[in-house]
């Protein structure tokens, strides 16, 4: 598994209403499901580690997104318009994105994890074999 995996991974295993679990037998790459009282992650096993960290990113986007509506939800009982309606779920993918993209830069970064470790300077310049 890819370090940066690794990190997110672990990242979610800190937050006590969320489970990640793979799986092998589902059509997409991976979805976020609410049973239980908690919040659970299905990724497939069956793609590579590249395709795992962008879902996984994405997926944690869309919990953390869910959880923001939920408190909002509990403070305010308002009734929406449904053009309203598709202004706040626009803005709240929208949301997703931005908050996706500052959680994947940040676990690269390694402010959420371990440090950041860079490769030996003794490069070819090449392409990178392994």
């Amino acid at each position: 598994m890819s370090v940066l995996l690794d990190r997110l991974y672990s990242f979610a295993e800190k937050r006590p209403d969320l489970e990640i679990h793979q799986a092998q037998n589902i059509d997409c790459w991976g979805f976020l499901l609410y049973r239980d009282g908690a919040y659970q992650i299905h990724i497939n096993a069956s793609v590579r580690d590249f395709r795992k960290t962008m879902i996984l990113v994405e997926v944690l986007g869309e919990y953390a997104r869910r959880r923001r509506q939920d408190r909002a939800r509990a403070l305010a009982g308002e009734d929406l318009s449904n053009r309203e309606m598709i202004v706040r779920e626009m803005m709240d993918r929208a949301w997703v994105v931005r908050f996706s993209k500052k959680l994947l830069y940040l676990v690269r970064r390694g402010l959420h994890g371990a440090n950041v470790r860079r490769p030996k300077e003794n490069r070819t310049g090449g392409v990178r074999v392994s």
